[in-house]
């Protein structure tokens, strides 16, 4: 197997500051103290990346996955093996690497940017219904029209369809590679304390805001498609959600106009006890 060179350059910036870090590893007898070290500026064939180095016993230390990335690799984790395989070497050695992407649809709960990959997380359905999702220059991103966008036109309540994979990172939540985002329709997002939870014969209504000021409320049409999870991934059934409990509700982009307004919902987070005191 032909390895790609490449130069790795760490550079030191501004104020020699380091953060306390504990790096262990599950197994080990013992636990090694680092530092982080986020003034250090990591480069790759003169190229910048987000990677932060920790340094223990005067040596540097880097994440393998996101410094294979940065490289040109893809890292297969097989019992307690590490394989490092070039993204070119995988497509050959599996031709139908592409046929083995997941899918899910969902929506983007939130966004973050670590140098050149923004990860997204979603919550849906389809081959996890939590992921968390990296996009970078490789990944395709297109509207239902077929036309290309950007990974600026993703935003939180943002709904996606998502091919990532065949690799994923053995996390809760998962983690993987994103090969290709098709953009769907922005949801809305409401985060207030449910005032009813009621049955009908087209589903369950859930309505959020106070009796008192029916302008301010939202019934949310609960159907099969619909996901209810607590903030941890554990799922919910629409008669578990309980009267005063603080949600964060995703839905729309259609509602109808009525008195309270009603809108089929498409992801429902209960949140922590001590956020809904807040």
């Amino acid at each position: 197997m032909k390895h790609k060179k490449a130069l790795i350059v760490l550079t030191a910036v501004g104020v020699m500051g380091a953060t306390a870090a504990v790096a262990g590893a599950a197994g080990l007898s013992e636990k090694v103290s680092g530092l982080l070290r986020s003034d250090v500026q990591v480069t790759v064939n003169g190229d910048q990346t987000g990677l932060q180095p920790v340094y223990i016993n005067g040596k540097a230390y880097l994440p393998v996955r996101d410094t294979a990335g940065a490289l040109g690799y893809e890292v297969v984790a097989t019992g307690k093996q590490i394989q490092l395989q070039s993204k070119a070497e995988t497509r050959q050695a599996d031709p139908s690497v592409e046929e083995q992407r997941i899918r899910m649809t969902g929506v983007v709960v939130s966004k973050t940017v670590e140098g050149d990959t923004t990860r997204l997380e979603v919550r849906g359905k389809g081959g996890s219904d939590w992921m968390i999702l990296g996009v970078t220059a490789d990944t395709v991103i297109e509207n239902e029209a077929g036309e290309a966008k950007t990974v600026d036109d993703i935003k939180e309540g943002t709904h996606v369809a998502a091919d990532y994979g065949p690799i994923v990172a053995m996390s809760y939540p998962g983690q993987s590679a994103a090969a290709k985002i098709v953009i769907g329709a922005e949801r809305l997002i409401k985060e207030d304390a449910v005032s009813s939870v009621a049955q009908t014969e087209a589903g369950w209504k859930v309505t959020l805001g106070a009796a008192a000021d029916p302008a301010s409320q939202i019934v949310l049409n609960v159907g099969e498609d619909t996901l209810i999870v607590k903030a941890n991934g554990e799922p919910v059934k629409p008669e578990e959600l309980q009267t005063g409990a603080k949600v964060r509700a995703y839905y729309g982009p259609l509602i109808m106009k009525s008195l309270p307004a009603q809108s089929p919902a498409e992801l429902i987070v209960v949140l922590p006890d001590e956020q809904a005191e807040q």
